[in-house]
């Protein structure tokens, strides 16, 4: 498979991921109380899956070939994406800040989590959707065949590192986010 093919594999799980975000917006909205555990499966899948596997197959491997290739000419694009996959950790980071507060009722935590439940929800919905139909399709037109298996066994190493069954194992803990928010 090729790597961008990848990449939008992993867009696939991660819209998955942000459609039970779009539920527990709503939900918080009315006034329900989301367990813990919901919130610690959203960081989990955040910090592994977004975190360590799918952005550091674009970051590390894919931007850095492409602002080399490029000379600079794409350097603008590359680092509003970088900017956006930091600005998703900082909201994830927030949420998990105010997990204490939220659980015990304190009303300013619920708030921080909404708000930035909601503002990582916005953002990565757009972001994904710029990367599959805007910077994928340029990206395409730019590596060889070659470049791209040499991107593809890097993206592998990767996956070995991080966890031969990361895929399957977020997969599964977004189908447990996904049963928490409709057994409440």
């Amino acid at each position: 498979m090729k790597p961008l093919d990848i990449l939008r594999d992993e867009h696939g799980l991660m819209r998955q991921f942000l459609e039970n975000l779009t539920l527990a917006e709503k939900k918080l909205e009315s006034n329900e109380q989301l367990p813990r555990e919901f919130f610690e499966k959203v960081i989990e899948f955040a910090s592994t899956f977004a975190n360590k596997y799918h952005h550091v197959k674009e970051e590390h491997m894919m931007f850095v070939r492409l602002a080399q290739k490029q000379a600079g000419k794409w350097d603008g694009q590359i680092e509003a994406l970088r900017h956006q996959h930091e600005t998703g950790r900082n909201y994830m980071s927030a949420i998990k800040s105010a997990l204490d507060g939220y659980e015990s009722g304190n009303a300013v935590k619920r708030s921080v989590v909404l708000e930035n439940l909601a503002a990582f929800n916005a953002m990565e919905k757009d972001h994904i959707h710029t990367e599959d139909h805007v910077f994928f399709p340029m990206v395409e037109q730019v590596f060889t065949a070659e470049e791209e298996e040499q991107i593809g066994l890097e993206f592998e190493k990767i996956r070995q590192k991080v966890g031969e069954s990361t895929f399957e194992d977020c997969h599964k803990l977004v189908v447990e986010m996904g049963s928490i928010l409709t057994h409440l």
